[in-house]
């Protein structure tokens, strides 16, 4: 992924319809391992849907509760634990589906949570490892792991994300405050413009940072995502 890739998470709640359309806007997907939203079912459908757009394709686990996000970080065995079974899982149905798996790009509170907690970092670094050695991972631009990865010899692609707000210091909003979803699609698209000529990302109180990164995300559950991604797609070419 040379350019910058525009990649959405698909095969949660969203109908077929829905993630067929949203699929063809996109160069990668991060398909959801069936635990925190979908299920297997929906998971094969949309690894079926990638392999008929040529969509590269991330495994997307996520903590077994619906959302997935806001609870307590798991143990670092029930981590592990985690981590194996959908990953595993996801990657049966993607070979029998006959897809390559890339990358992998935890979901929610567990893509925040290796930022913050080094044990948990170990074990998904750990999980990778053993996995085929062309796989790498999605992480967040600026932040803590992505390093950490390039250390181990896995491949990253930092990431950048058009309907989140950041923070001054580079992480996203917590979804729970005002701003933390960018809902209006010509506010969105602005901001990564200016991100594009400048290298400036716009954070809470009328301030930029300095960001850089490889591939831009639109969530499947974000208003108008349609439009954003189609006036992205225009944006980036």
């Amino acid at each position: 992924m040379g350019a910058l890739i525009l990649n959405c998470d698909l095969g949660e709640d969203e109908c077929v319809a829905q993630t067929e359309r949203l699929m063809a806007l996109v160069g990668a997907a991060n398909i959801c391992c069936g635990a925190h939203a979908g299920s297997l079912e929906k998971t094969r459908a949309t690894l079926e849907l990638a392999k008929r757009y040529s969509v590269r394709v991330g495994a997307h686990p996520g903590l077994e509760f619906a959302g997935g996000r806001g609870a307590a970080l798991p143990s670092v065995a029930a981590f592990d634990a985690l981590l194996r079974d959908q990953l595993e899982s996801f990657a049966r149905v993607a070979a029998e589906v006959g897809v390559l798996v890339s990358y992998v790009k935890l979901h929610g509170t567990l893509y925040h949570a290796v930022e913050q907690a080094p044990e948990l970092a170990e074990v998904f670094l750990r999980r990778i490892q053993l996995m085929q050695p062309s796989v790498g991972i999605f992480a967040l631009a600026g932040g803590t792991f992505a390093p950490l990865a390039r250390a181990s010899g896995i491949r990253v692609w930092e990431e950048l994300f058009a309907d989140r707000g950041y923070t001054a210091d580079g992480q996203l909003m917590p979804r729970g405050q005002a701003c933390a979803v960018i809902d209006e699609v010509a506010v969105a698209v602005e901001r990564i413009q200016q991100w594009l000529e400048s290298g400036q990302m716009a954070v809470e109180g009328g301030q930029s940072i300095a960001l850089t990164g490889e591939t831009l995300c639109v969530h499947s559950d974000t208003p108008h995502a349609l439009q954003l991604l189609a006036s992205l797609g225009r944006l980036v070419r």
